[in-house]
């Protein structure tokens, strides 16, 4: 189980693997199961648990150590804390304890909904997302592109949930769903790096910190010309 293959001293893209995991699986029930609500309230703290982890793994994997070694040394070491801070025994016990309530859900889904209603609900959610990105500008705010990009999210992963079932043949719209989520994923690391860069700079004296945050600021910048 990829949940216990997450931890400081382990690859980071455990940690990814299992967040993918829980966002496909959250997906399926938001789309399908809109009326359980207490559910999906029960779910959704899986990943907010491990939001800052991730932000911090991709920091640190993406950071050059030979152009800022300070800001590297004081990441890694901040990197520990949060980790120390947010997954411990109990934390994980949670995630178990929560992961056994979705699995028997899941188990439902499929048997409960006629296979006409799950391929047609999937390719709505798919043609709705479609529409939405098509709305953006490089004017959008960061949290208008995040509610789109959690629309493609959720269709990307209700038309493989609907693939793997062997109902319909979509791989063309999962495909152009991964290709428009690479770049709006860009974009919202970019924008969690920030704000993270944000805080931990309030705290640093390092010149190679307001240095870092400039330069992924423009970054930025950058990514949203292309929307």
């Amino acid at each position: 189980m990829l949940l216990m293959q997450i931890a400081l001293e382990k690859d980071p893209e455990n940690l990814h693997q299992y967040r993918v995991a829980l966002r496909q699986s959250l997906s399926v029930m938001s789309i399908y199961i809109r009326d359980d609500k207490a559910l999906k309230k029960r779910l959704k703290p899986l990943l907010k648990a491990t939001n800052v982890l991730r932000e911090i793994d991709v920091l640190v994997m993406g950071l050059d150590g030979s152009k800022y070694p300070i800001l590297s040394s004081d990441l890694k070491i901040y990197r520990t804390a949060l980790y120390k801070k947010h997954w411990n025994r109990e934390a994980v016990e949670a995630n178990l304890r929560r992961l056994e309530d979705m699995q028997s859900t899941l188990a439902t889904v499929q048997q409960e909904i006629p296979n006409e209603m799950l391929y047609k609900t999937a390719l709505r959610e798919y043609a709705q997302a479609m529409a939405l990105t098509k709305v953006l500008t490089p004017e959008s705010k960061a949290k208008q592109i995040h509610k789109v990009r959690i629309r493609c999210k959720q269709a990307r992963y209700t038309l493989e949930f609907i693939e793997a079932s062997g109902l319909l043949e979509v791989a063309q719209k999962i495909k152009k769903c991964k290709n428009i989520l690479n770049h709006f994923g860009a974009i919202q690391d970019a924008t969690n790096q920030l704000d993270l860069l944000k805080d931990f700079c309030h705290n640093c004296t390092s010149a190679e910190c307001n240095r870092l945050y400039k330069e992924r600021k423009q970054e930025l910048k950058r990514l949203k010309k292309s929307l």
